[in-house]
Formats: structure tokens, sequence, C-alpha cells
């Protein structure tokens, strides 16, 4: 099942080990009409290029994150902070969608949490490009742009 459709934060894929791409969520479980709408709109209103600061302290994300989430896949990453965040918020009220209230980027998701390997690195700044995505496999490794 995974998340649906949903828009992105993506940052060089070379900052952070990952088998997935990296990206910060803004909103997911969306329908896919939705998401080219939510894109179309950040862009027009925000631009598409953002900067996020990620805090390097590591962080476990339950499978209970996102409200219409019913997938057991936990995930463990950064939390970081982006001067647009409430301004996506406020743009987001409008989809049915899962708004991402706390932003972060999972490096490692898993179904075992004890297996999951938590490691902190320093606070880093990443320049992100907005990216509408297609994230309905229940494996990361599958995840793409649309």
């Amino acid at each position: 099942m995974g998340y649906k459709y949903g828009i992105w934060l993506v940052y060089d894929q070379t900052k952070f080990n990952t088998n997935h791409i990296g990206h910060l969520t803004i909103a997911c479980f969306m329908t896919k009409e939705d998401a080219y709408k939510l894109y179309d709109e950040i862009i027009e209103k925000c631009g598409d290029t953002f900067e996020v600061l990620i805090y390097g302290k590591s962080a476990f994300y339950d499978s209970a994150f996102y409200e219409s989430e019913t997938n057991k896949m936990c995930s463990w990453g950064y939390d970081g902070t982006c001067e647009y965040w409430d301004t996506f918020k406020h743009i987001c009220e409008k989809y049915k969608c899962d708004f991402a209230y706390i932003p972060h980027t999972s490096i490692e998701y898993g179904f075992k949490p004890k297996l999951l390997k938590q490691e902190s690195t320093h606070d880093t700044i990443v320049k992100c490009q907005v990216q509408c995505v297609d994230i309905r496999s229940d494996f990361p490794v599958d995840w793409k742009f649309i």
C-alpha cells in the first residue's frame, strides 16, 4: 500500500547513505491528481528550491507517524527545519493529504525496529528540490518521481 502519492523535498543523494531517494516529505496519502495540483501550487507560491537545516541527532519514527498510515513500516532519520514549512502547511490545508508536521528525513526503513541502526551526525544544511512522487510501494527502493 505504501503512502500513495505525495510531495517531497529531495536533496543531493550523496548527503546521506540511503537505499531509497533521500527526501523530506511535505505531504503524502494523496491522489495523483491532487499531488500534481499541490506541486504546481507550491512552485507557483514558493519556488522549487529550498534549504533545510537537518539536525544531527537521530530520531525514530514509528509506524503510526501519519494519520492514514496502516502499514507496519517504521524508520529512523533526522528532524529538520525549513523557513517555508508553515507556508507548506497552509497550502496543504485545502488538499486531502497527510501533512508532515515534523520536517524530517528517514535514512533507513524497516519492519523490525530493533534491526534499525540509528547513528548521529553533525547538523547540516541541504538544498532541496520539490518533487511529485509515486510512493505506493511498500518497498522504499521502488518509490519514484512522476
